[in-house]
């Protein structure tokens, strides 16, 4: 992926609005459940439950019932009893808090307890932790659901990323389509509408490379069957008498020719074709490339410390080296700074960058530049002359290399150059 790869910014993305209205569904349920447990059920059944252990208790001690009694109601309704009297002292349970502290008022702990006197003298403690259960019951439902509703949300990141998969896929396909690579092929796993929006794109792909290969495949044959008709125009040329129409005559053909080379010549750069590369300092090549531009104002500036070795076709390396600073003098103003030449390595691979002060290229012409045919001067003139496939032939010797070309402006005003080497 190059700089145009757009990822989509967090907060804008239709993954993370899917899990955000996951998560605050989740919470929102955790609040409704932990509110009616709080403040709802728990209360009021807790007040309930007290009540109704109060009376009972109140009517256990009325009954007086004896150790056997107590314990037999305590192993059937979990209430237990203490008693202190004429009849002895025992107890169901030993940390219910005795006869003295039940009187104080002390803190029972987690029991519930209620005190009453024994009808024929002595006092009962009848206690029960119903409530302080409930509680705790209460809090360990509450984290349960806080942890099922952790589940919920990760098993919906996980469901809603895997459903987004295709749509991932298809955004890495559109990404490479738009930087020309058109045998782009999106695997359609589905058979829902990601699956169909998949097969649709393929077909695209399909009908789009259809048409690019039979656009080159119509440039070429026409540049090869043009080759005969200008060779004949050529020799006819030859016999007519010397003058100025022949004179203009023979630059057209010229022209016409150059301009055949050049679509041959892309041809044959498809795919990396015509390519021979070998290890080579770049330093060198540019030394050259900016020597014959040494008193052709503005004149060419050279920054680059070597040795940069980088696996290239020196020959293809040059002809893309003069194209761009034959741009860069022909595009200069009378009042331009000289065109700056850096080289530098970044990362392992090796940067060219090419500077020019010119009026620079529009923004929406960037990426047009590369095109075959295209020219920023819509007019065409001779002035600035060229056919719009210097730059095209470009970039196809440097994806032949597997390097990159760009272009970009300046802060100010001038465009710059952007080669990129894969490292040798």
């Amino acid at each position: 992926m190059t700089e145009q790869t757009l990822r989509v910014p967090l907060h804008e993305s239709v993954f993370t609005r899917l899990v955000a209205v996951t998560v605050i569904a989740a919470v929102s349920l955790l609040l409704i459940v932990s509110g009616c447990f709080a403040y709802l059920i728990g209360p009021y059944m807790g007040r309930s439950v007290y009540r109704l252990a109060w009376d009972y208790a109140e009517l256990l001690a009325a009954s007086a019932p004896d150790e056997a009694a107590a314990r037999r109601v305590a192993q059937r309704l979990d209430i237990q009893t203490r008693y202190e009297g004429p009849r002895g002292a025992w107890t169901t349970a030993a940390t219910l808090p005795s006869i003295a502290d039940a009187l104080a008022g002390a803190e029972p702990g987690d029991w519930d307890v209620v005190t009453a006197a024994a009808p024929g003298g002595g006092h009962y403690v009848i206690g029960w932790t119903h409530n302080h259960r409930m509680r705790r019951a209460h809090d360990k439902l509450l984290w349960a659901t806080l942890a099922m509703v952790l589940a919920v949300v990760i098993a919906a990141h996980l469901v809603i990323r895997s459903a987004l998969r295709p749509l991932r896929t298809l955004h890495d396909g559109v990404v490479r389509l738009s930087e020309g690579q058109l045998d782009v092929a999106i695997p359609s796993a589905t058979r829902d509408e990601f699956g169909a929006l998949a097969e649709a794109f393929n077909a695209m792909v399909r009908r789009v490379s259809e048409m690019v290969r039979t656009r080159d495949q119509l440039l070429l044959d026409v540049s090869h069957e043009l080759r005969s008709p200008l060779t004949r125009m050529k020799v006819a040329l030859a016999m007519l008498p010397e003058g100025e129409k022949t004179a203009r005559m023979n630059a057209d053909l010229a022209e016409m020719e150059a301009m055949i080379a050049e679509l041959l010549e892309l041809e044959r750069l498809r795919e990396g074709r015509g390519v021979r590369v070998a290890p080579q300092d770049l330093v060198p090549l540019l030394r050259e490339a900016a020597a014959p531009f040494a008193g052709v104002p503005p004149g060419v500036e050279l920054a680059a410390a070597g040795p940069l070795v980088a696996q290239v076709d020196a020959d293809r390396v040059r002809v893309v080296l003069r194209n761009l600073l034959e741009n860069a003098v022909k595009y200069s103003l009378p009042d331009s700074r000289p065109v700056s030449v850096s080289a530098a390595r970044q990362e392992g691979a090796v940067v060219v960058r090419v500077r020019d002060d010119g009026p620079g290229i529009p923004e929406d012409d960037l990426q047009k530049v590369f095109e075959p045919f295209f020219r920023v001067d819509r007019s065409r003139s001779k002035k600035t002359g060229g056919y719009g496939l210097g730059l095209s032939i470009c970039k196809r010797i440097m994806e032949a290399h597997g390097g990159d070309i760009r272009a970009e402006n300046g802060p100010g005003r001038g465009a710059t150059f952007v080669l990129t080497f894969p490292p040798a």
